[in-house]
């Protein structure tokens, strides 16, 4: 499959799943730069283990790549936020302490 196909096709996948993964994300060029490299990921892994994927199924596993990337790095994201602002929270000496 050529390579000016697949590569807009994963970087749409990409920012579409920054799109629905929602708030305080990295903005829509690094949702793009995730699903391509999740992408490319994706295709790497099933070109070696996979002898002569159709192309067809090789796109179909870059578009999951490129769309699971971006999600998890959100998802991460998301934890780290939430650590921060507990930890934020336990580490600021309350007000009603005398």
């Amino acid at each position: 499959m050529s390579y000016f196909l697949w590569l807009p096709i994963v970087a749409l996948a990409g920012w579409i799943s920054g799109q629905i993964a929602g708030d305080r994300g990295y903005g829509r060029i690094a949702d793009l730069l995730l699903g391509i490299s999740g992408g490319f990921l994706v295709r790497f892994v099933v070109e070696e283990t996979i002898t002569t994927p159709e192309p067809v199924y090789l796109l179909l596993f870059s578009m999951w790549g490129a769309a699971a990337v971006p999600a998890i790095a959100r998802f991460f994201l998301r934890r780290r936020h939430k650590f921060a602002a507990k930890f934020a929270r336990e580490a600021t000496p309350s007000s009603r302490q005398s």
